[in-house]
């Protein structure tokens, strides 16, 4: 193992120790699907985001973004990057990805994040900030929030400080937490801030931020149900959910991040043709728990179609970096083209003799114009169902995006790949045991 992880530490900028965390993950994830809350919940019309996107600031990724229902994006605004000498801040390079955002439409949360190279020496991580430099980081995030006030949507104190993005002691970043939000809202009384961005879900750390009083200005918390597969990343939310019910939150949830690698040494990594899959099924479970925001990690791999690198951050993308789409892309762009503004409803649809191995959920009354029907079975075999539809029922490939007639009475094989199905008007499908 040492030889490992020399190889492992020489050839990629991550932390080994966040080996045994994936494996750990990777180990404790369950296969069959947690079910959310007994309750009704609508899914907001910009539910879907994605992470480090429309970077290229090309025409060919904006009508993408377009193309796959991309409503928010996430970008890392870094203090090194806009006050690179000490009173000196340059927002130019930001203007630009901030003005290309704005003409599509899309909204952005921006994240406030890490340290400047003059405070720290050479071999000193700058993934922390000390106290006595607190001052100097909130003159930076003044002058950042003012210079894009009205133009950056959502403001993100910080990235995963309960794991590898900070290096200082947990007390210390609960007060830049409280810190920060405070010199926001006194810059931008309308901001709308969010905190946390949790890797998983650290009950520890969380109440102890709250009995810190790090939550209070905030708006919303963030956090990253990262697991081996969807099942997993639900169990992660609903531990999360848990939590802050416990500590009698009950503001909004975002998730900032979640995705799966296609490729690389991590041991969370899936083959190509998994992927669409899980894409449906996480983001179908954290719509279904009422999560205000899905931003995907992420939009493009680093490499190009048909390269291979054994880091797997290089394999996040839905979208090779020569802009060749994975099939997981398609998988995106239906679930943001159909569950928007459509309401889940739990007790639907109906069911008769089912086996409670094949899931099932239903989202009525979309902006599409569409309702949907998500239906897999958790096993690993086919199970026959009858279906009753209404007559103007599409079935949709996750793995294309193409879509194809279904008469009124069908039978069709549930297996651990998700089927989309949409229809319109008031009908409700019946589901039913093949006899």
């Amino acid at each position: 193992m040492k030889n490992l992880s020399f190889l492992l530490i020489k050839n990629i900028a991550f932390p080994i120790y966040i080996f045994g965390i994936l494996l750990s993950v990777f180990v404790s994830s369950c296969s069959s699907t947690p079910l959310p809350s007994a309750e009704q919940v609508v899914i907001p019309e910009d539910f879907f985001g994605m992470v480090h996107a429309a970077r290229t600031r090309t025409t060919k990724e904006n009508e993408l973004l377009d193309e796959m229902g991309v409503k928010w994006v996430l970008n890392t605004f870094y203090w090194n990057g806009i006050e690179k000498e000490k009173d000196s801040f340059d927002f130019s390079s930001y203007d630009l990805y901030v003005d290309n955002v704005r003409k599509q439409g899309i909204k952005i949360v921006g994240v406030l994040g890490y340290s400047v190279s003059y405070l720290y020496k050479e071999g000193e991580s700058n993934k922390y900030i000390s106290p006595e430099n607190i001052p100097l980081f909130l003159r930076f995030v003044e002058e950042t929030v003012r210079h894009f006030q009205g133009q950056v949507d959502v403001w993100n104190i910080w990235n995963e400080p309960n794991i590898t993005f900070w290096k200082g002691p947990a007390s210390e970043f609960y007060e830049l937490t409280r810190l920060t939000a405070q010199k926001i809202r006194e810059t931008d009384p309308n901001a709308y801030i969010i905190g946390g961005a949790f890797w998983g879900s650290p009950t520890g750390f969380i109440k102890r931020m709250h009995k810190a009083g790090a939550i209070e200005g905030l708006d919303a918390l963030a956090f990253h149900p990262y697991a081996a597969n969807p099942s997993g990343s639900m169990k992660v939310y609903d531990k999360f959910t848990k939590t802050l019910s416990e500590i009698k939150y009950t503001g909004p949830v975002w998730v900032t991040e979640i995705g799966y690698p296609t490729g690389g040494w991590y041991p969370i990594r899936i083959s190509l043709n998994k992927y669409p899959a899980y894409i449906v099924k996480s983001i179908t479970g954290a719509a279904a728990r009422g999560a205000r925001v899905l931003l995907w990690y992420e939009m493009f791999d680093s490499i190009k179609s048909g390269e291979k690198s054994i880091d797997s951050q290089k394999h996040f993308g839905l979208v090779y970096k020569d802009f060749v789409r994975k099939e997981g892309s398609w998988a995106y762009e239906l679930c943001a083209r159909f569950l928007p503004g459509s309401r889940y409803v739990p007790e639907l649809p109906h069911k008769e003799n089912i086996s409670s191995h094949v899931v099932s959920f239903c989202f009525l009354d979309g902006l599409s114009g569409n309702n949907t029907l998500i239906l897999w079975n958790d096993k690993k075999r086919i199970e026959n169902i009858e279906l009753h539809l209404p007559a103007s029922a599409l079935l949709h490939d996750i793995s294309t995006g193409l879509n194809s007639p279904l008469p009124v009475d069908t039978t069709l094989g549930i297996t651990d790949k998700p089927l989309i199905i949409t229809w319109q008007g008031t009908d409700i499908p019946h589901l039913s045991k093949k006899r």
